[in-house]
């Protein structure tokens, strides 16, 4: 159990150490169990959108947080991470909406916050506004153009405490994420590249590397580049130093062939699910790729908006 601290001086580094369970809400919410159907909360098949399903413990936790939160809000609207940690609070519970009117509020204030927007973003992709998602990550982008780069500071804590991502790379690593969502397979590559080249990255083939790595193949795959989706798999190993990113790995080994399906069907995650309907959906197969990915939307409690846009683009092509 953490420590609530309740001084206003030690509200920024409650802040930072956020427990590790809410990785579950902000990195790959679709992990989380299902709670409480949302009112009006849909996915883009029409399958309900719920709560994530916490313990009543760690809950209250989270809603500690987002009290912290609130008060700094409420005693330093003047700030711009007061506006940056409320809506990173909400979106750990989930309120992905929510947490997107925050982060807008704040932006009234810090017009030109490429942090605000750089979350904005992130929340917009996961309220399946993925127009507006990439136009804040572009807008951030911009904004970035004559400022040092630097590690973005964590909600949660890694094993080792140590930040893995700067501004700059989840700016590009999103921005190209979030292209797979519209269709646009060249920008998904551009965006991946992009981030893989960022001079801060520490090591390209480790915890980021592998995502993008995992993407890169995806992208280049789609595109029918069957050379450079192999190429982007090529510093890949299962002996990688990772500190988080393992998902990632076990869906890049899966593409490289170094992990056999019925390995990868073993693990439930969202990632490797994924990766599977992806090899079977660039086989050209169809329906097993859609029946899988269906079952991967309605496994988490938000969805999982990758799925769910390939889901349509399937359904579009009959």
């Amino acid at each position: 159990m953490k420590t609530i601290f309740t001084s206003l001086t030690a509200l920024s580094l409650a802040w930072a150490t956020a427990p590790a369970h809410a990785q579950i809400a902000d990195r790959d919410a679709a992990l989380a169990p299902a709670g409480e159907t949302l009112r009006n909360g849909q996915t883009l098949i029409g399958t309900p959108l719920s709560e994530p399903g916490f313990s009543d413990a760690y809950r209250r936790e989270l809603e500690i947080d987002l009290a912290i939160a609130r008060a700094a809000l409420d005693l330093a609207p003047h700030r711009e991470d007061s506006w940056i940690w409320l809506g990173r609070r909400l979106g750990y519970l989930g309120r992905f909406e929510e947490a997107v009117e925050v982060f807008t509020q704040g932006l009234e204030r810090f017009p030109d916050s490429y942090k605000l927007r750089r979350f904005r973003g992130r929340h917009l992709a996961r309220s399946r506004q993925f127009e507006a998602a990439l136009a804040d990550y572009t807008r951030a982008l911009e904004l970035m153009d004559s400022i040092e780069d630097s590690f973005e500071p964590d909600g949660i804590a890694n094993a080792y405490n140590l930040p893995l991502g700067t501004f700059r790379f989840n700016l590009h690593y999103y921005r190209g994420q979030t292209s797979f969502a519209v269709g646009d397979f060249e920008s998904l590559v551009a965006g991946m590249e992009a981030a893989r080249n960022q001079p801060l990255l520490m090591d390209p083939t480790g915890d980021m590397g592998v995502a993008i790595a995992y993407w890169l193949f995806i992208g280049h795959s789609l595109l029918g580049d069957e050379e450079a989706a192999r190429d982007a798999l090529s510093a890949i190993h299962a002996g990688l130093p990772l500190i988080e990113n393992r998902n990632y790995l076990r869906g890049a080994l899966f593409f490289k062939g170094e992990i056999s399906r019925e390995e990868m069907d073993a693990f439930p995650g969202a990632i490797e699910q994924f990766a599977i309907a992806m090899a079977d959906r660039l086989a050209g197969d169809n329906d097993a790729a859609e029946a899988r990915l269906e079952a991967i939307v309605r496994a988490g409690a938000s969805g999982f908006w990758p799925a769910e846009t390939e889901i349509l683009r399937i359904r579009a092509e009959r």
